[in-house]
């Protein structure tokens, strides 16, 4: 589950926007070449100051060309929460929405921000995360889910699969209730209370929780929930599931475990070998 990266800069505009050759531009038009970018520069100073006029609270983190012509991507920030807007080369109009390419059936913008985003996991508590797999493993992987949100059930049963499969994977699991979920709250506090006593027990309860069974309410006083949410918000977090690799590198939204193993190969950190 995520809620719209656009809702940063605390407009509704509606998708008003297709992939695909922006009218006026490229090959032909008036003063450019085949590069029609060459011929066109925004600078970061000039989106700050026309998205100022919009949302007064953003401040703008960079500006590069779109990968569709005609657009200029300007990622902005509000807050802890990341963002990109689109804005066309005439600096007149602002879109804001996924651009999706249809070939590869894939989310541009959103690996755009994936691309960019970065957390310190030597800055992320560990107390009150579940653990499957090799506790001494080398390769890790640090996932925030949801006990009620359907995606991270798939995603759980992935991740299963990939503990049995490779003896070397950690994975430290951190349950971040959101507020669309009303149940999730208390079913946090109860399973990593529960994780307290018996790690099994607790994702057995998470096991449960995924396939819709009941789980008991009990709570041990603390509020991990709303602990959860903090540490989330503070890493820049907003959906579930969320993946932070061993370097860093955040991936949002559920994988397969073929393109997370492929995913951790790249991003664990090599250990030098000892001569």
């Amino acid at each position: 589950m995520i809620k719209s990266v656009f809702s940063v800069i605390g407009l509704v505009i509606p998708l008003a926007f297709i992939a695909g050759t922006a009218s006026g531009f490229g090959a032909g038009a008036e003063g450019c070449g085949s590069d029609c970018a060459a011929c066109h520069s925004f600078k970061k100073e000039e989106a700050q100051g026309l998205l100022k006029e919009l949302a007064p609270d953003i401040n703008v983190v960079d500006v590069a060309p779109a990968p569709v012509r005609g657009l200029f991507q300007v990622f902005i920030k509000k807050g802890k929460d990341d963002g990109v807007v689109y804005v066309d080369y005439s600096k007149k109009y602002v879109v804001s929405g996924a651009i999706i390419d249809v070939g590869r059936k894939r989310d541009v913008t959103r690996e755009q921000l994936e691309d960019r985003k970065q957390v310190n996991v030597a800055a992320i508590p560990l107390d009150n995360a579940l653990v499957m797999g090799n506790r001494n493993g080398t390769r890790k992987l640090y996932v925030f889910t949801d006990p009620e949100c359907p995606f991270c059930a798939k995603f759980h049963e992935e991740l299963t699969a990939m503990v049995k499969e490779d003896k070397d994977l950690l994975v430290y699991i951190f349950l971040y209730p959101l507020d669309i979920h009303p149940d999730s709250l208390w079913k946090t506090d109860a399973i990593v209370c529960a994780s307290k006593k018996n790690m099994e027990r607790a994702l057995q309860m998470l096991e449960d929780s995924f396939a819709k069974k009941s789980l008991e309410k009990d709570a041990c006083g603390s509020e991990y929930g709303k602990s959860a949410k903090k540490l989330a918000n503070e890493l820049g977090l907003a959906m579930t599931p969320s993946i932070v690799l061993a370097d860093g590198k955040v991936i949002f939204g559920a994988k397969k475990k073929d393109e997370l193993r492929k995913l951790i190969d790249e991003h664990t950190p090599k250990v030098a070998e000892k001569k």
